[in-house]
């Protein structure tokens, strides 16, 4: 080292001097303050653990949830379309039969249209829970509510007596079904017609589509054609 830096003094601790009482309590904050970072760490593992956790179940739980919500909408609208089935394959009423057997009373006496418009009435208020006036007028004018007015005319009376229900996976809110549809008069034939075809339900639950196999209603051995 040269002479010139001889004279060059660098900071020094040399002069701090305490006793054994205050480097143990130095000693003492050192360790305590160490401590203290090791629990904060240590609590941090499992709130962020729980935390997790917590996140999952809710994740799980809003699954379920959800899962168990449609479940129960799905099996709600399976119920609503076997109920429209019932209604539509079993009858006619009392209310329904006598409203027919005025038909020609009516005609005769130039009250077509108030006729029709009592037969409309009946099957609004028949089907009013299920679908939309208008929905129901179409379907009516296209026989495909008014079945028994058919089978009716010749005397028969009919009975659906097993319905299946099943969501249609291929089609959204689109419902197949078969019916085994019993038809009887008295004194006359009976016997059994399964009948198919699909439902499609609307986003407010309103039935929108009805469609039948044709061949099992209309055809030669359809429904109709075994109650002439």
């Amino acid at each position: 080292m040269s002479e010139g830096n001889e004279n060059i003094r660098f900071p020094s601790f040399e002069h701090v001097s305490m006793n054994q009482g205050e480097k143990e309590d130095v000693y003492s904050r050192l360790v305590e303050s160490m401590e203290k970072k090791g629990r904060k760490k240590q609590r941090l593992v499992p709130t962020l653990l729980t935390a997790l956790l917590a996140a999952l179940f809710i994740l799980a739980g809003g699954y379920l949830l959800l899962n168990t919500v449609m479940t129960d909408q799905t099996a709600s609208r399976e119920g609503e379309v076997k109920e429209v089935l019932e209604r539509i394959f079993t009858g006619p009423d009392d209310e329904l039969a006598s409203l027919m057997e005025q038909e020609d009373r009516y005609i005769e006496e130039g009250n077509r249209e108030e006729y029709f418009d009592l037969f409309l009435s009946y099957y609004k208020d028949l089907f009013r829970p299920y679908m939309s006036p208008d929905t129901i007028e179409q379907y009516v004018n296209e026989s495909k509510l008014s079945i028994q007015v058919f089978t009716y005319t010749d005397g028969y009376h009919l009975k659906a007596e097993k319905i299946d229900v099943k969501l249609d996976k291929k089609r959204e809110e689109s419902y197949s079904f078969t019916v085994d549809v019993r038809y009887e008069k008295e004194g006359g034939k009976r016997g059994t017609v399964k009948v198919s075809g699909d439902m499609a339900v609307d986003e407010e639950g309103m039935i929108s589509s009805i469609r039948y196999r044709d061949e099992e209603l209309w055809g030669e051995n359809g429904l109709i054609e075994k109650t002439r």
